[in-house]
């Protein structure tokens, strides 16, 4: 729904979209969005019979207290300089080590410590999130998530894989170099 509302508020254009999605519509800043809950108000609107409401979005909460603190994390200095590091200077964060070392317990941390999304990065990540399906909290949009892939996840599964990834790999049998990609997951 997003990408629709985005290219429609780029071209100039008002957006007729339904009930259920006008909260999510109006997220997107300068767009003009009515909703209707039914084909026959969108015909007698465009009869000019009856006017549709425009849609409106709940107010975004970007200061949520969560449960999960740095500070009550004990010990574990040298990693939580590591997260402070990279929260300050945007830096993306590996974390390896043998279970039960607090890998999971600081990454759900790092979250606090970054600040709330700006509305471009809360409309890319939430048009994603509408592309793919995924049901969208208007109230909590422009709230960081984390993302927190399976140990035994593999390389094409981290970063889309799926039948793209192997239609690409099928298509792509006479060339040695995209195979041996494919093979290690580099597609």
């Amino acid at each position: 729904m997003l990408p629709a509302v985005i290219a429609a508020r780029d071209a100039g254009r008002r957006l007729i979209v339904p009930t259920q999605n006008a909260a999510e519509a109006a997220l997107v800043d300068g767009a003009e969005c009515l909703s209707a809950t039914h084909l026959l108000e969108v015909c007698a609107h465009l009869r000019g019979v009856q006017e549709l409401p425009l849609a409106f979005s709940p107010a975004s909460d970007t200061h949520v207290f969560p449960d999960e603190d740095l500070q009550d994390v004990r010990g574990q200095h040298q990693a939580k300089r590591a997260l402070e590091v990279a929260a300050a200077g945007g830096h993306s964060l590996l974390m390896s080590g043998p279970p039960g070392t607090g890998k999971s317990m600081l990454a759900r941390r790092l979250v606090t410590l970054l600040p709330p999304l700006t509305e471009a990065e809360a409309l890319e990540v939430a048009a994603i999130a509408s592309i793919s399906g995924r049901p969208l909290d208007p109230t909590r949009w422009r709230i960081r998530e984390l993302a927190s892939p399976h140990h035994s996840s593999s390389a094409p599964a981290l970063v889309g894989g799926g039948e793209t990834y192997r239609k690409y790999c099928n298509d792509t049998k006479n060339d040695a170099t995209a195979q041996k990609n494919c093979a290690t997951g580099r597609g």
